[in-house]
């Protein structure tokens, strides 16, 4: 008798989809096969996808705020013009909120996890502690050259990790987050990673998103800015970096041989005309490449399997090949990966993984006919076939109702925000 079992379902276990059944005890996974099983709670499955839950793996939660707030603008303009101007305006109250919106947003489309950059996060902690689903959270820091702010930035990062990390049974992990080589000094970015180093955790990221960027980190320091932060000894296993768009052939070595994960955002990168990241050249040398959305006023929407389509689709354009990137290879870009860049041990439908599951109805008109649910889930999906979402073995959405949140609540109260922002 297990804690939960989801019985009949179609899942995707090691690569393919195949019939079987899902045991789980406590929060992890404790059986994937045939055999017949009960459980203290039962999901009957038959007619579902059963999936590994989706991995976010790069977002700004809170500008959720910010939906629909700038757009059509290049992404410095977008930033220094709109963007930056209005987060001075944010409260932590606000940024609470915020979170709770994208939460509400990436559950009820199956992300089980993700990872954020932003400010206020102690709020954005509390969200997560709330809604039962898994973060990894950092405070974005950047000194800008002065040495006191470089100072408290650190502390705020610091503090952060001290009074969150491994929080709510472990649901959350927190680690450092400086924003990008172009907002920190060589001399922070290497403090920042000397401490990552001191107390084991992982640092997140922004690099190479625009030309603009890499040129003017060449012009401040002579190198691009993947060949900076190896310089520094920024780049390891315990790094992943956002974007990694503007990219040359060494630059891929060099992330291949230090083991640096990067999270792919497809999404907001064609929207601020950013470019198109080399994907296929990525995963043909081995780097470990996750999804992620950005934020919602750069994308417009925490919807995963938007990520999860264009992926394929860009890719298979700037080759020119039609194959450059296969089904398989995006969703477990969007699950395994994931975990694995941020060392979570879930995202598999497997014995002994940490139990974040979510099931898709498969009767839907988008669905139909099935011929190969891989195929069907990565082309053809759009969120809403999302029933139930399994973190840490809590059912957390239930037949398309979550169940740790008061959605119209959520609804009235950023709708009620907005006028504060409006200039």
């Amino acid at each position: 008798m297990f804690d939960l079992a989801i019985k009949n379902g179609v899942c995707f276990v090691e690569g393919e989809f195949i019939e079987a059944n899902v045991g789980i005890e406590g929060n992890r996974i404790a059986y994937v096969g045939r055999d017949e099983i009960a459980g203290d709670l039962e999901i009957d499955a038959s007619g579902k996808f059963v999936l590994p839950g989706l991995f976010n793996a790069h977002t700004h939660l809170a500008m959720t705020l910010f939906r629909g707030y700038a757009e059509d603008m290049p992404l410095m303009d977008w930033l220094e013009k709109k963007i930056w101007r209005v987060e001075r305006k944010l409260t932590p109250k606000d940024v609470y909120w915020g979170s709770m919106l994208g939460i509400l947003e990436m559950v009820k489309t199956g992300t089980t996890a993700f990872s954020d950059l932003y400010i206020h996060m102690d709020e954005v902690a509390k969200a997560v502690g709330e809604t039962g689903i898994r973060a990894v959270l950092c405070y974005g820091m950047a000194d800008r050259g002065d040495k006191e702010k470089a100072e408290r930035e650190l502390k705020i990062g610091t503090e952060f990790i001290k009074n969150w990390d491994n929080a709510f049974n472990g649901r959350i992990k927190a680690i450092y987050g400086p924003h990008a080589p172009y907002t920190c000094t060589p001399e922070f970015l290497k403090k920042v990673k000397e401490e990552a180093n001191k107390i084991g955790t992982l640092v997140h990221i922004h690099v190479s998103e625009t030309k603009q960027e890499v040129e003017e980190i060449k012009r401040r320091y002579g190198k691009t800015p993947v060949r900076l932060l190896d310089e520094i000894g920024f780049l390891d296993d315990n790094t992943v970096i956002a974007h990694g768009i503007w990219l040359d052939d060494e630059e891929l070595r060099i992330l291949k041989e230090k083991n640096v994960s990067v999270a792919h955002c497809p999404v907001s990168n064609l929207k601020l005309a950013s470019g198109i990241a080399r994907v296929r050249d990525m995963l043909e040398i081995g780097i470990n490449v996750c999804l992620g959305t950005d934020g919602a006023a750069s994308n417009n929407t925490y919807n995963l399997f938007e990520e999860i389509k264009l992926t394929s689709l860009l890719q298979k354009v700037v080759t020119g090949k039609a194959d450059a990137l296969h089904a398989k290879d995006v969703l477990e870009m969007a699950t395994k990966n994931g975990y694995r860049a941020y060392k979570i041990e879930g995202g598999e439908l497997r014995k002994g993984k940490l139990a974040d599951i979510t099931l898709l109805e498969r009767d839907r008109f988008n669905y139909c006919p099935v011929y190969d649910p891989l195929h069907s889930i990565v082309y053809a999906s759009y969120g809403c076939e999302v029933s139930h979402v399994i973190v840490d073995g809590e059912l957390i959405v239930e037949d398309h109702i979550v169940l740790t949140m008061d959605e119209d609540k959520v609804l009235r109260k950023v709708e009620s925000l907005k006028e504060k922002f409006v200039e």
